[in-house]
């Protein structure tokens, strides 16, 4: 009995730390068909992330998929200069939920390449907000504000929605310096150990209590 229900406490746990990446990795399950480069509308003045034809970009969630590699470009597809402290460029992106699963939360990496090739820290998120068909999105929390990763947390929405994301990037190089080349940005999966062991870890308390109760 005793190797039964070890058998079972173990099986449970396995369960729990399959379904932990599950819940909380957020890749793309439909990377062939998202856009990959956008060009400022001014030398710069800021991207808009839309679907070629106009339209928002149907984005369908995977737990297992890729990143979306997203391209920022100056107005015909090459580099473009930012000065150190210059006006700050908006971002808009307009998406729609698609897929199965219901999206809980969205994050964005900036990863600056100047014109050697090398990555530049000095980019940074501001500003951010995300509506969904209209209005803030519910239960809204966001991180990373002043860094080069944002993150959007929310109450969950469901495939047909439509979000709109709107924030700002800063470029906070060296006084005198100005940003020349490309920006690359990425939507990532989002695993997280320490999440992943709590929901473990309650998954073994549910199975305690369950026991506990067919034993009483």
């Amino acid at each position: 009995m005793k190797a039964q229900k070890m058998f079972t406490l173990l099986a449970i746990v396995a369960l729990g730390l399959i379904a932990a990446p599950m819940a909380l990795a957020q890749g793309v399950g439909n990377p062939s068909s998202l856009p990959t480069q956008f060009q400022s509308s001014g030398p710069p003045n800021g991207w808009t992330v839309i679907f070629p034809t106009g339209g928002p970009v149907p984005v369908v969630l995977d737990p297992t998929g890729p990143v979306w590699k997203k391209d920022f470009t100056g107005p015909n597809g090459g580099p473009f200069t930012q000065p150190a402290f210059g006006a700050p460029l908006p971002v808009t992106e307009v998406l729609q939920v698609a897929g199965g699963i219901p999206w809980t939360d969205w994050h964005e990496d900036v990863i600056g390449i100047d014109a050697s090739g090398a990555p530049d820290p000095g980019w940074a998120w501001a500003n951010p907000s995300l509506l969904v068909n209209g209005v803030p999105a519910p239960g809204l929390t966001v991180t990373g504000v002043g860094t080069s990763s944002l993150s959007f947390f929310f109450n969950p929405i469901f495939p047909g929605d439509q979000v709109i994301i709107r924030k700002q990037l800063v470029y906070n190089g060296l006084p005198g310096t100005a940003f020349n080349g490309t920006l690359a940005i990425t939507e990532y999966p989002t695993p997280e150990p320490a999440t992943i062991g709590l929901l473990a870890l309650g998954s073994v308390i549910m199975w305690r209590r369950r026991n506990r109760n067919t034993v009483a």
